[in-house]
């Protein structure tokens, strides 16, 4: 009698015999796929014709290339059986050429230039007489308000803190970046002298361009005596002439708020009830809370000053749309209407559910800038508002104002910046 196998060796018996079934399966379906497939380029030399696949056997020189692209209609790619079918049905695109481009869904449909973001056609106009109260954004005017009530503090700032601090950052950007005047970037340095004159502020700014990878502009001024504007050399790569003008005049629009006085007297408030016993922690993290939503709104403020010198909010939303997700090699691809039309789809979408309503709320806690889109929806409905188009309306001819300065001379800041340059 034989012994019966163990349950180990009928284990083992049962894996062979699969893996023998599997090995032979896989020898006859190679063998299918291979008489399929000579099967088809023998019959099929426009094929091979049409891709330029070498005949001779080896490996080729090069890569096979393709003259033009082919389209498969759904029919040729849902049969698989007649290979003279399939042929029939390539569609090669450049047999039936079309001088129409194709048409693009609803949902991606361009709108023409100007039916969103209102422009101004006429030429540029100047505020002679622009205070900051005129364009100031409502919560950033009433923040200021409140810290302008503390004058020693202001005076004691400006005099004491701000020397060391203008003395410092002019030394560095003095030492580490190219400054801008009339011999040196003049495209830059007209705009800048344009943006100060639009927006009717006196002070001799200097701008310097230093060498960054990351799109940025930052000013600084604490006392007044030496007012900068510093901008990355990326930004300006990714920018055009009006864009840039564009991102000047919202640095501009900080010294003429004087942003950097009020804030910085706001973090130092802050920091001092911080370090109040008892109570302090949570005064501070309530006053930190303020100034973040005071920085968002100072932001706003400096949009539209923006907006005052490229009287255009096409060219503003351009930049913030740039920032926000642009880069030089399709920059040009960029459309601002469509980022506004996403700006107001974001306004729609948060505003109808708690979840966005209170993603809103808490990046209004930790951002010093709001959200790109909220900017961009924010500067639309102030290009719409009554109040900036009386301010447009009580303008002066640019034009005008810059004949009559020629004839008068030139101002302080142009013989300033052309003494600096000669010396």
């Amino acid at each position: 009698h034989e012994r019966p196998p163990s349950k180990p060796e009928q284990t083992s018996q049962m894996m062979a015999s699969r893996r023998a079934s599997a090995a032979f399966m896989l020898y006859l379906s190679c063998a299918f796929l291979t008489a399929q497939s000579d099967a088809f380029m023998s019959s099929s030399p426009k094929v091979l014709q049409r891709f330029s696949i070498p005949q001779q056997s080896g490996h080729a020189a090069t890569l096979p290339s393709c003259p033009s692209k082919i389209a498969f209609s759904p029919l040729a790619l849902k049969t698989r059986r007649s290979n003279p079918f399939l042929l029939s049905n390539l569609r090669a695109s450049s047999a039936s050429p079309s001088s129409e481009p194709p048409k693009p869904l609803d949902k991606y449909k361009i709108e023409p230039v100007g039916t969103n973001l209102p422009t101004l056609d006429s030429p540029k106009v100047a505020f002679p007489a622009l205070t900051a109260e005129r364009f100031r954004h409502p919560l950033d005017t009433r923040a200021t308000r409140v810290l302008q009530r503390l004058f020693p503090f202001e005076f004691l700032l400006r005099q004491g803190l701000g020397t060391v601090v203008e003395q410092a950052m002019f030394l560095d950007n003095l030492s580490t970046a190219v400054r801008v005047g009339p011999n040196q970037l003049p495209k830059i340095y007209n705009s800048l002298q344009e943006a100060l004159k639009i927006l009717n502020l006196d002070l001799p700014v200097d701008i310097y361009v230093k060498q960054n990878p990351i799109p940025n502009a930052y000013t600084m001024a604490m006392q007044g005596k030496k007012p900068f504007i510093v901008i990355h050399s990326s930004l300006i790569e990714l920018m055009t002439e009006a864009e840039l003008q564009a991102v000047i005049a919202h640095e501009l629009g900080h010294l003429k708020c004087e942003h950097g006085v009020w804030i910085t007297a706001a973090n130092i408030l802050t920091v001092f009830a911080s370090q109040l016993p008892g109570i302090g922690r949570g005064l501070g993290e309530g006053l930190q809370g303020s100034v973040m939503r005071w920085l968002q709104a100072a932001e706003l403020s400096c949009d539209r000053a923006s907006l005052l010198v490229a009287q255009d909010a096409r060219v503003v939303v351009s930049v913030m749309m740039k920032l926000t997700g642009g880069a030089a090699s399709y920059s040009a691809d960029m459309n601002p209407d469509a980022f506004l039309r996403q700006a107001r789809e974001f306004e729609l979408e948060s505003e109808s559910s708690w979840v966005g309503r209170e993603m809103k709320r808490q990046m209004a806690g930790v951002l010093s800038h709001p959200l790109p889109v909220v900017r961009a929806r924010e500067l639309d409905l102030y290009a719409r508002s009554p109040a900036y188009r009386r301010l447009l309306q009580g303008g002066s001819a640019l034009e005008a104002a810059r004949q009559a300065e020629a004839a008068g001379g030139k101002g302080p800041r142009a013989s300033e910046a052309e003494a600096r340059a000669q010396h």
